[in-house]
């Protein structure tokens, strides 16, 4: 059985999203696709910067968000490098009358994960590789200057994006991950919404 990524061997399994999004009491029934080693580690470090940055954004919340930010504190402790990575150069700002900091975010490492996860959905939905590239948008993201009030110029397209009518899907763990998905019937476009620990939100689309 070939990859759900590439064509070489599925000697493991990876799950979607990857395992790390999940900490210990909400791993019930996690789904995983066929692949191979490369596309199983290759991205382990991705994974987990994302991890840790999503879990610290404001709009996130709940049990299984608290436990994940545990499980980021801890991979700080055992790497100094990480918290850099994630957070150098932050700087404290007030949104809504509340403290809370704003850094650079990796947008290459962000959309690497966010690939994955929409290939490993696409796979287990079809049992195909999606072999095209992928468009990724966070409406969750805003930059200095919107907090400032100045416009950053995506604030249509964010309500455009909210605007679809995506046909939500069961997942096994709700608090961490839900998504849905929009066929546009146009021959073969669709879109996925992802939200993890119920605030921060992702669209991916087909491209082309």
């Amino acid at each position: 059985m070939p990859c759900y990524r590439c064509e070489a061997d599925a000697t493991t399994r990876e799950h979607v999203p990857p395992l790390a999004f999940f900490p210990q009491g909400f791993r019930a029934n996690l789904w995983t696709v066929p692949s191979c080693e490369t596309h199983n580690l290759e991205n382990s470090l991705d994974i987990e910067y994302v991890r840790n940055v999503i879990v610290s954004h404001r709009n996130v919340g709940g049990t299984a968000q608290e436990l994940a930010q545990s499980a980021s504190f801890r991979s700080f402790e055992r790497s100094s490098a990480l918290f850099f990575q994630a957070f150098e150069g932050a700087e404290i700002v007030l949104v809504d009358g509340e403290p809370t900091a704003i850094f650079r975010f990796d947008l290459q490492r962000f959309k690497r994960v966010m690939e994955a996860i929409a290939s490993g959905l696409f796979y287990r939905e079809h049992i195909l590789q999606y072999d095209r590239q992928w468009e990724v948008f966070s409406p969750t993201l805003i930059g200095a200057n919107d907090l400032a009030g100045i416009p950053d110029g995506w604030q249509q397209f964010r309500d455009l994006m909210r605007r679809i009518p995506f046909e939500l899907r069961a997942t096994s763990e709700p608090s961490v991950f839900r998504f849905g998905v929009h066929d546009f019937e146009d021959g073969g476009h669709f879109a996925y919404a992802l939200k993890f620990y119920g605030g921060f939100d992702v669209f991916v689309w087909t491209q082309g």
